[in-house]
């Protein structure tokens, strides 16, 4: 094995090394790695790595969100009617749903992680 380190030495100091080539060699493996390295999903989980049953409370809890966002008290009647409706369909028991999600899945840290997130 240090025979080997030995011999690479030897070519480095004694054969003719084009130092640009070699450098933007060094250089190319180095971004190639980094690059590698950043898009590699890490802890990172998606709603379809979720359970069926919690992937569709995070379904209903980003629409909530989403239609708690859309109201607006200069809305006209008929638009604040149909924002009404839909959040009584999809958002009236979600406190209660999270909180039996938080139960079930609480030794599941990413799950309670992502379910702590909601703030309703």
């Amino acid at each position: 094995m240090i025979k080997n380190y030995w011999v690479l030495l030897k070519i480095f100091l004694y054969e003719k090394i084009n130092w640009p080539v070699f450098w933007m060699a060094i250089r190319m493996v180095c971004f190639v790695f980094l690059y590698c390295m950043n898009i590699s999903p890490v802890s990172a989980k998606t709603e379809r790595d979720f359970p069926d049953d919690v992937s569709v409370f995070f379904h209903d809890a980003d629409i909530c969100q989403y239609l708690a966002g859309e109201w607006d008290s200069t809305l006209p009647p008929k638009r604040k009617n149909e924002l009404s409706d839909e959040m009584n369909k999809v958002c009236s028991n979600i406190h209660e749903r999270q909180e039996y999600f938080e139960k079930k899945y609480v030794r599941n840290k990413s799950i309670i992680r992502k379910l702590k997130s909601y703030e309703f």
